[in-house]
């Protein structure tokens, strides 16, 4: 793993910490918000390529449940991925710009020069994609291995979709979080951490019983004892890492920014993590429905491809880089869904081979990972703010400490210049 990967998984190196310009610990507004984020994917002049995204997902997912055209279906979706990789970092000329886009249609026939100019649209990715395509057939044509090995490896993504899942959750709602000038204010509080975190175990023992009450129909019948489990288990698992993590959150509660992060990032986290354990729990003790499942993981699927490309572009547009901006902000996401949607239906292509309700299984197994990702990366962000408010503290004092030596330097001086000018008037009389 490189360093940015590694910056990305841990947090490290985010533009929310410290500012070197101004030697101002205060953190940094957004430049790139997520309101502007959710604009650039809502924009009607690329609506086009989300319709493509749906139209070749569920193709190519119907393509990879058949032996025969599994192999073709992972190509599809690698090329895919890749080709709208490459559109997005070709959108910064003009030429491309343009014509990755829907303009000018026509009031006359707005039907048909809707759809002319949104096939002018896909040429781009879909010429890309289609090179790809053609090298990755080439390279594979005389070799089973790696036609084998190719839906395996895209496959094997799945893992790295719900760890990222994890992490850009965890980036972006600390991004969030850090908007407030609150979290930062380092004035000593006075009470206990329960009396810091009440609203915290509240709201998720709250949304615990929610769940576990609407999943039961109300904890009767067959589902009673399962989902009544589920609710101990989700506090359980809240005290759990409380107690883990408590000599920390101690230290930072001291603080009233502190105090603020650890309330709002545990009532956060912790009602993602139990949403994604209450995800797996139905699907692996209960019979969900198809279609109600389909849409939770589309929904979900948007919320990952939101929030990572939210966290990369927000970093990136703030550091004034031009690999992710909010221009091309749709086409990386476009490529992440790609890529997402390629590794499920591999993996579920995989696990129907194996036996057993397939999809449901895959899902359980990555609301699973991504649960355990986020509570892995949960102390980062206590102990990452921890570092922060004590070097703002330290500033402080430091500062305060010269505009004190400063005060005294000038009183001193002006002692120096008055027992000076008395002396002066003295021999004057004297004289």
């Amino acid at each position: 793993m490189d360093e940015e990967e590694n910056d990305f998984l841990t947090g490290e190196n985010e533009p929310f910490g410290p500012s070197e310009e101004n030697n101002d610990y205060s953190i940094k507004q957004e430049k790139f918000g997520l309101g502007d984020l959710l604009s650039t994917l809502l924009d009607l002049k690329t609506l086009p390529h989300i319709i493509l995204l749906m139209m070749l997902s569920s193709t190519l997912y119907a393509f990879a449940q058949i032996d025969s055209l599994l192999y073709f279906s992972a190509i599809g979706f690698i090329s895919l991925s890749f080709g709208y990789a490459i559109t997005a970092t070709a959108t910064r000329w003009d030429a491309i710009f343009n014509l990755v886009r829907v303009n000018e249609i026509s009031s006359d026939s707005w039907i048909k020069s809707l759809i002319m100019r949104s096939i002018r649209s896909w040429s781009v990715p879909i010429i890309i994609s289609s090179i790809i395509a053609l090298i990755i057939s080439i390279i594979s044509s005389n070799n089973d291995s790696i036609k084998d090995w190719v839906p395996f490896g895209l496959a094997s993504l799945f893992l790295v979709w719900s760890i990222g899942q994890g992490s850009s959750f965890k980036s972006s709602t600390y991004a969030w979080i850090s908007s407030s000038t609150k979290i930062t204010d380092s004035t000593a509080r006075e009470g206990t951490l329960f009396g810091a975190i009440i609203g915290q175990l509240i709201g998720v023992v709250t949304f615990s019983i929610i769940i576990g009450y609407g999943y039961s129909s109300g904890f009767e019948g067959d589902n009673n004892f399962k989902w009544f489990g589920f609710v101990i288990i989700s506090i359980l698992l809240q005290i759990v890492l409380i107690f883990l993590h408590s000599g920390k959150l101690r230290e930072i509660t001291l603080t009233r920014g502190g105090a603020t992060l650890a309330n709002r990032w545990g009532l956060i986290s912790q009602i993602f993590i139990i949403w994604h354990i209450a995800s797996a729990w139905r699907r692996l003790i209960d019979d969900p429905s198809p279609i109600t499942m389909i849409l939770e993981e589309f929904v979900l699927m948007l919320l990952t491809v939101v929030l990572a490309i939210w966290a990369l572009a927000s970093r990136n547009v703030s550091k004034g880089g031009k690999l992710f901006t909010s221009d091309n902000a749709l086409f990386w996401g476009l490529s992440f869904g790609f890529g997402y949607a390629g590794s499920i239906a591999m993996i579920s292509n995989i696990t129907n081979g194996i036996g057993g309700n397939n999809i449901a299984t895959t899902m359980a197994i990555g609301h699973i990972i991504t649960a355990l990702t986020i509570i892995i990366l949960y102390p980062i962000v206590i102990n990452k703010h921890s570092r922060l408010i004590s070097i703002y503290a330290d500033e402080l004092i430091s500062e305060s400490k010269e505009d004190s030596e400063q005060k005294d330097e000038f009183s001193q001086k002006k002692n120096n210049e008055h027992g000076e000018l008395d002396i002066d008037e003295i021999e004057l009389i004297d004289g």
